[in-house]
């Protein structure tokens, strides 16, 4: 759909009793927050598989659980809990509720975050001396010697980029919303 194209659409839906309200950045961060503490038993597991168990296949169990949550939730529901409890929702450029595919692909950032994640522990639980690792500040030094570790703080640039990028968009649009062609909106009564 051409840029025309969304803004007679979302002209309608203001001359329309539903009307339109873009999500901005806080109010999407503040929902990132939320999600975080949905993720805390995933977390929690996490390290104590890092400072205990030390198990590959439960790494990779955690890594695909907490992988699948957000795109799961936005395609199925519209919105992950965090999104939920704030009253956002994405939707596509129709207003819509969004496919697979577009769930999947506004996902894309975070998916090479959970990559590089994936691959740092891959290293990590590889490594010989991986079985000190007790305690965190063990995991910060024994991280910070990783071959990884540059490759993540570069990234880390890159992911405030293309996901704060919604704070300059009329549209609060982030790139990853406009790969996957969707607009995270407030939810209320009226609309979607």
């Amino acid at each position: 759909m051409d840029e025309d194209t969304l803004d007679d659409v979302l002209l309608n839906a203001h001359q329309n009793p539903q009307e339109v309200e873009f999500a901005g950045f806080w109010i999407r961060f503040l929902a990132s927050i939320v999600d975080s503490f949905a993720l805390i038993p995933l977390v929690l597991l996490s390290f104590y598989n890092i400072f205990v168990l030390k198990s590959v296949l439960l790494m990779i169990i955690l890594t695909i659980l907490s992988t699948i949550y957000k795109p799961l939730l936005e395609w199925r529901y519209g919105a992950t809990l965090g999104k939920m409890a704030v009253k956002i929702q994405v939707v596509n450029e129709n207003l819509g509720k969004i496919n697979a595919e577009q769930a999947i692909g506004r996902y894309i950032p975070w998916l090479i975050t959970q990559l590089l994640s994936l691959i740092t522990s891959f290293y990590m639980f590889n490594s010989p001396d991986f079985d000190n690792v007790t305690s965190f500040d063990d995991l910060g030094t024994f991280a910070q010697n990783l071959p990884t570790d540059n490759a993540s703080t570069i990234y880390n640039f890159i992911f405030i980029f293309l996901v704060g990028s919604l704070a300059f968009d009329k549209r609060k649009q982030g790139i990853h919303d406009k790969i996957a062609k969707t607009l995270c909106i407030k939810k209320n009564q009226k609309n979607v």
